[in-house]
């Protein structure tokens, strides 16, 4: 009897497992985080040789020179065995298998030939390649720093002045401090180290003073130099215009006679009737310019 009442009991405790809704989840793995392959990275090589470059045009003082050197990169696993260059200007040679030079302005043919090996590492030993042999011509421009030049004859417009400014030319990286005249006429000076000149017709001795720095590298430069050139210059007389503005008065400038009325298109002459009664908006030097202008004569 005991027995069939503790079998009884244990199928009430199942059916009210079972209408409770209870559930047990059956147990599992955990799960295996996932393993990406990275690929190793690409072996970086970089190419062995060696490229002569263009030797830059450099800037020199006037009456001074610059110093020129090789321009040899390398790249890789490249040794430089030897650089040197041949420079001709025009026919002749001034540098023979030479690692430097001293150029003045001018123009000069250069061929730099440069040896070298190149190698590769074994367990810390290089292994060297034969010599290798490269060349390059180029041509070279050694320029002057700054150029005086000429100042052009000019004409003054009549009874009036022109202006002069010094002509100076200035190289590329060179640096222009100032530039100036000192104007002469005869023994008298007129003007000194002006920037400009105001000068009347005639005949005048200028001097043109440039001062001037050259670059020394890429941020410093040279002392300031100083240069200066001498010339003889000319001002030219401008034509005497044949017509000009009346006064606003009833007298026409020296020189001018002949008074013009432009209201009525009428020239007067000293002798004519209303000559004093003419105030003239136009002044001519002769009755024949007056007609050409458009007047006509006074019939008095």
């Amino acid at each position: 009897m005991k027995t069939l009442v503790m079998r009884w009991c244990a199928s009430v405790a199942a059916v009210s497992l079972l209408m409770g809704g209870a559930a047990v989840a059956p147990a599992t793995a955990a799960p295996q985080p996932t393993t990406v392959a990275v690929p190793a990275p690409a072996a970086t090589t970089t190419s062995s040789k060696l490229t002569i470059g263009t030797i830059a045009s450099p800037v020199v003082a006037i009456g001074g020179s610059a110093k020129v050197t090789p321009s040899i990169k390398l790249s890789g696993q490249t040794e430089l065995s030897s650089a040197t260059f041949t420079i001709k200007k025009g026919g002749k040679t001034v540098a023979s298998k030479a690692k430097s030079a001293s150029l003045k302005a001018g123009t000069y043919a250069v061929t730099t030939t440069a040896t070298y090996r190149t190698y590769t590492v074994k367990d810390g030993k290089k292994t060297y390649s034969a010599t290798k042999k490269s060349t390059k011509s180029q041509t070279l421009k050694v320029r002057t720093a700054v150029a005086i030049k000429k100042i052009a004859s000019k004409t003054a417009p009549y009874g009036k002045k022109a202006t002069i400014k010094p002509n100076v030319t200035v190289s590329k990286g060179a640096k222009l401090v100032s530039k100036s005249v000192t104007v002469k006429k005869g023994s008298k000076t007129l003007v000194t180290n002006k920037s400009a000149a105001a000068l009347k017709a005639g005949k005048y001795s200028v001097t043109t003073t440039v001062k001037y720095k050259i670059p020394t590298g890429k941020s410093s430069w040279s002392k300031t130099y100083t240069t200066s050139a001498k010339q003889s210059l000319t001002i030219k007389a401008g034509a005497k215009p044949s017509r000009v503005a009346g006064t606003g008065s009833f007298n026409c400038p020296k020189g001018y006679p002949v008074k013009g009325n432009a209201n009525s298109g009428i020239y007067h002459v000293p002798s004519g009737a209303y000559y004093s009664r003419t105030k003239p908006e136009e002044c001519f030097t002769t009755a024949a310019a007056a007609k050409k202008a458009g007047y006509r004569a006074s019939k008095r």
